[in-house]
């Protein structure tokens, strides 16, 4: 009788795992790798795509900002660990540290060439930077990782905010935490930049710090190449350095 009710217990066991398995890969997995994206935004290139080879983590994420991409930006040059923050859960990526809920002058000249904190014992390199359009961030974490961010126009009033991380994680359980975890707070900082910058009463000013990096035509629409931002990109010499590298690797600086 007992052996009976073991097998059961066991039987029954097995299948709570296996539909458990079957949901998180054909269901969660994929919902959580395209949160938010249309199959648009899932296909189209971003900067660095090339950069990390066969990525076993290939997560596009977007959210709808009523605001304009100048309205946006700060908040993504600013963060960093110890800087802004996320604007996700600050106890688990900014040592507790609350998020910024302001523009902070001081971290808003980010270049190509400097480093932005991720957390105490990694920095992600700056390798191509478009002012209101794209950042890219190449990072090693137990594996080589780029971090894309694009702002896409939809009207006057409105910009789809999109990210996308490619990741070649070195082991199962590292792919396993990011599968299950990461949207937690990647989805979260998404919101937290719709938020801020949907709240106009903390950006005054901010339009015209960033007006200027912006030619605009007489009608308002920006002038510039109609090539696509990841061509306009990927011609750049401090960004064909990277290009075809599989492993990227370099020291952390020293900060001052």
């Amino acid at each position: 009788m007992k052996v009976t009710t073991i097998g059961r217990i066991a039987l029954v066991a097995l299948g709570c795992f296996v539909v458990l398995a079957a949901f998180f890969h054909f269901v969660y997995r994929p919902w959580q790798l395209t949160w938010g994206a249309t199959a648009a935004e899932v296909a189209r290139p971003m900067a660095g795509d090339e950069l990390v080879a066969y990525p076993s983590f290939n997560a596009t994420r977007a959210v709808t900002v009523n605001a304009r991409a100048e309205r946006i930006w700060p908040w993504i040059v600013q963060m960093g660990y110890k800087r802004a923050g996320f604007y996700s859960w600050d106890l688990l990526d900014n040592d507790g540290i609350p998020s910024a809920e302001h523009i902070l002058p001081e971290f808003q000249n980010l270049e190509v060439g400097d480093w932005m904190p991720l957390s105490d014992d990694t920095d992600a390199e700056v390798v191509a930077l478009e002012p209101n359009e794209q950042l890219l961030l190449v990072f090693q974490s137990d594996g080589a990782a780029t971090w894309a961010w694009g702002l896409y126009e939809i009207d006057a009033e409105r910009t789809r905010l999109v990210t996308r991380l490619r990741w070649r994680a070195p082991n199962r359980l590292s792919q396993l935490t990011l599968d299950a975890f990461e949207i937690i707070m990647m989805r979260k900082c998404l919101l937290g930049i719709k938020h801020r910058a949907e709240q106009r009463r903390h950006l005054k000013g901010t339009l015209d710090v960033w007006q200027p990096l912006a030619r605009c035509s007489r009608n308002g629409r920006r002038q510039g190449s109609h090539r696509p931002r990841h061509d306009r990109l990927s011609s750049r010499p401090g960004y064909r350095r990277w290009q075809g590298q599989c492993h990227y690797r370099s020291p952390r600086p020293a900060h001052a």
